[in-house]
């Protein structure tokens, strides 16, 4: 082995710790503090790494395992966080409020939930085919005069991991449509949809009443979703029931896609990787390019020379995930004689 891969594997070795992932799912943005009441610096802290938490939560976990992180205490919180910011923007100012950023700590956060044997999704902004039809007594609104597909992205949360996208009004909808407004629940929009170029779709039936009823066909990640979901909302006002029953079904869509990436912390998988190194900062790249890949417990060198690297990794969750997570940020896979080949793209 020459000097420079002599230096190269130690700086490879040396940085895998130290590197922060960008847009990661333990990064948690925008937590706001009223400073009003003119509170310590360590006290804006305190809330904002216990505001923090909660979000993480909510972004992460299953609605069954939120619950459970009722009871985690801030020094408990606080061991989790990995390093923040606080933020004055002027418009804040004006408002006395500051901005706090935070992340949390990849390792320390798998090991406390797997201590707890709680599993967490990896998720990721994703895109979703929805077509919500509103059914009336005996009438049916495909696109006009129906409330859900009109304001389904209206007040939408920011911090949502889902996009959202409405299919444009056409004559061939409204035909299948009508071909099957008597069975409605049997209609498959999948062929329809596949000029969208999105693999994701939902197709909604929503009955909006005190009591009202929703039926959800889908697929996510290749997996045929049926669900029926009833909802009393006789205690809220008849001028917001539709707005609130949105956010109520947003809140079963984000619950399954949560359940189509959960990681099993149980269970981690390795894999063996060639890289062929065309050019001196190929392994440099490569590194930066797996600490930005959440499913990645830890990576190193198995075998090195001048010609190429081979790497182990550790990760969690599906094969299939995980070769989305390389090609998403530039990385080729394929399989020569038995041997999975990474590409830098």
């Amino acid at each position: 082995m020459n000097k420079f891969l002599f230096i190269l594997i130690i700086v490879f070795l040396l940085k895998t710790e130290n590197v922060f992932s960008k847009n990661s799912i333990f990064d948690v943005d925008n937590i706001i503090i009223d400073q009003k009441s003119k509170i310590s610096n360590n006290q804006i802290l305190d809330t904002a790494f216990q505001r923090g938490f909660v979000k993480l939560s909510q972004k992460i976990l299953l609605n069954k395992d939120q619950k459970k992180m009722n009871d985690v205490g801030l020094n408990q919180i606080k061991q989790l966080v990995s390093r923040y910011q606080i933020i004055n923007k002027e418009d804040l100012k004006k408002n006395d409020q500051v901005q706090v950023n935070m992340t949390f700590d990849k390792d320390i956060v798998n090991k406390f939930f797997s201590e707890l044997n709680i599993s967490y999704a990896d998720i990721s902004q994703s895109n979703i085919i929805l077509f919500p039809i509103l059914l009336d007594e005996d009438n049916i609104f495909l696109f006009n005069n129906n409330y859900f597909f009109n304001n389904w992205n209206e007040n939408s949360d920011k911090d949502q991991f889902i996009d959202y996208i409405l299919p444009v009004e056409s004559l061939e909808y409204i035909q299948k449509i009508n071909k099957n407004k008597n069975n409605l629940e049997s209609i498959s929009f999948k062929e329809l949809l596949l000029s969208y170029d999105v693999k994701n779709f939902i197709f909604l039936i929503i009955e909006p009443k005190i009591k009202s009823k929703v039926f959800l066909k889908g697929e996510i990640y290749g997996n045929e979703i049926i669900k029926r979901y009833n909802y009393d909302l006789i205690d809220i006002p008849g001028d917001k029931r539709n707005t609130h029953l949105i956010n109520l079904i947003k809140g079963e869509i984000n619950e399954l896609w949560k359940l189509q990436n959960l990681i099993d912390l149980r269970t981690p998988s390795f894999l063996n990787v060639k890289l062929e190194l065309n050019k001196t900062d190929d392994l440099l790249k490569l590194q930066k390019i797996l600490m930005q890949i959440d499913l990645i417990e830890n990576f190193n060198v198995s075998e090195l020379n001048k010609d190429y690297v081979k790497i182990k990794i550790k990760y969690y969750g599906k094969i299939d995930k995980i070769i989305k997570k390389f090609s998403e940020n530039n990385l080729k896979t394929s399989i020569k004689n038995n041997q999975w080949i990474f590409k830098i793209i």
